[in-house]
């Protein structure tokens, strides 16, 4: 999503204006909570009917009337933000990207000397990678700072600079000048989570493995609710390749925290990207124990038994998902994946009734177009099968949609571009479930080659 960068800067809008406006609760979302106005300690009886009229003004796309009633709240309420602001909050919450930045570029225009417009246009440029600019834009509201007169909005601004310009030196490596911003912060806020953990994941870089685990647990302390300190490294070195490292650290965390649901969902997802399927089964059967109702907890094991040919378990776990949350894309789309492989007639038909709905849901998805073209391929529609496959490939060749359309070319004579898709899939270091049969397929293309 290319708004993700707006994440929590955007709700200063929203909760300073005491607006009520429902939002998901992923974290991707620009709003945090379903109620920011209450997130920020401002009773919601206290909304101004302006601000009521707006919204309902906004929501029936009247937008210049939105604009002008934001306006009239802002000139009754000087701790309001500016009325531009909050219209980029309400277009980031309905997905309209362009009427974020054109509201934005309106907001600098009328309003120069606040810093919020500039922050939100670095998160923009952050989230896009345009690091140099973003990294401008960050020192501008710094420098603006001084200029907001409420403290609250202050309070919550100041840190977000702050944490850009920090993961903006990130971005190029200058890990001595992201500590140096994330120590600024920590004097503002000296128990803030955010901050520790930024600078433990700094340090780590820096090679530090001891300062980092202290930083990480001066964080856990703060707030249990957090991953476990040992399990922050495990995560990371994992991440950067030092599986061994990630191994000794994972244990330690399963040592120190057993019953932690969060590092044992890490541990199963570890050991699945480390091709350890069986360890991975075990490690998330043991987070379904410790919470049997997590919706995530369903989908990897259900994904891991996908790995383990284990097709009716992994269409148990879908189906208890996709039961749970209707909607979810990824609970549905495997679920088409784990009917398609069984033999019951009934359910590879279920199987393509998925597919075909939510590739109709999703017409831009890479993945659905995937699963659609796998199952056509297994119904025998190879016309429609490598049609959706080049399709999803034109958003990036993965492991799955490789072997897939390698199934289809070798099912027309077309051995030639079987091979490469498969040769291709096999050198990829990432999890492929069909690693034995791309290996054997293509084996065998090889030796018909030779007897030619």
């Amino acid at each position: 999503m290319r708004q993700i960068a707006i994440i929590v800067a955007l709700s200063v809008v929203l909760a300073l204006a005491c607006v009520s406006w429902m939002a998901s609760e992923a974290a991707a979302e620009p709003i945090p909570g379903t109620n920011p106005a209450a997130s920020a300690g401002e009773p919601a009886q206290t909304q101004m009917p302006e601000i009521t009229d707006a919204l309902a003004r906004f929501k029936e796309r009247d937008y210049e009337g939105t604009l002008k009633l934001l306006k009239q709240a802002a000139q009754k309420n000087s701790e309001l933000p500016p009325a531009n602001l909050i219209m980029a909050q309400l277009f980031a919450q309905a997905n309209i990207p362009g009427g974020v930045r054109n509201a934005l570029e309106r907001a600098v225009s009328e309003s120069p000397d606040d810093p919020e417009p500039y922050l939100l246009m670095a998160n923009i440029a952050m989230s896009e990678r345009r690091q140099t600019e973003a990294r401008l834009l960050y020192e501008k509201a710094g420098s603006l700072i001084g200029n907001v007169s409420n403290a609250k909005r202050k309070g919550i601004l100041h840190p977000q600079v702050l944490s850009g310009l920090a993961t903006t030196c990130e971005a190029r490596g200058d890990w001595a000048g992201a500590l140096r911003h994330l120590e600024a912060w920590l004097k503002l806020d000296p128990k803030s989570t955010a901050a520790l953990q930024q600078m433990g994941q700094c340090l780590f870089q820096q090679k530090d493995e001891k300062g980092a685990l202290a930083k990480f647990k001066e964080a856990y302390k703060i707030d249990p609710e957090l991953l476990p300190p040992a399990a922050n490294l495990a995560q990371l070195y994992a991440r950067t390749g030092d599986q061994a490292n990630a191994k000794k650290w994972m244990v330690a965390a399963l040592t120190e925290a057993p019953k932690d649901f969060k590092t044992r969902m890490l541990a199963a997802q570890w050991a699945l990207e480390t091709s350890q399927p069986a360890e991975a089964e075990k490690q998330a059967a043991i987070a379904m124990q410790l919470d049997p109702k997590s919706l995530d907890a369903m989908i990897l094991r259900g994904v891991i038994n996908l790995f383990l040919k284990n097709y009716k378990a992994a269409e148990m776990y879908f189906e208890a998902a996709s039961l749970q949350s209707p909607k979810n894309f990824a609970a549905t789309n495997n679920l088409a994946l784990a009917l398609i492989e069984q033999d019951n007639s009934a359910k590879k038909q279920r199987a393509l009734e998925y597919a075909e709905k939510n590739l109709q849901q999703y017409p831009k998805s890479s993945d659905a177009a995937s699963t659609y073209g796998w199952v056509c391929y297994k119904f025998g529609k190879l016309d429609e099968a490598e049609k959706a496959l080049r399709a999803s490939a034109s958003g990036g060749l993965g492991t799955d949609t490789a072997y897939f359309l390698a199934c289809v070319f070798a099912e027309r004579g077309n051995s030639a571009d079987a091979k490469k898709l498969l040769e291709s899939a096999l050198k990829s270091t990432l999890p492929f479930r069909q690693r034995e049969e791309a290996q054997a397929m293509l084996d065998k293309l090889k030796k018909a080659d030779a007897g030619k």
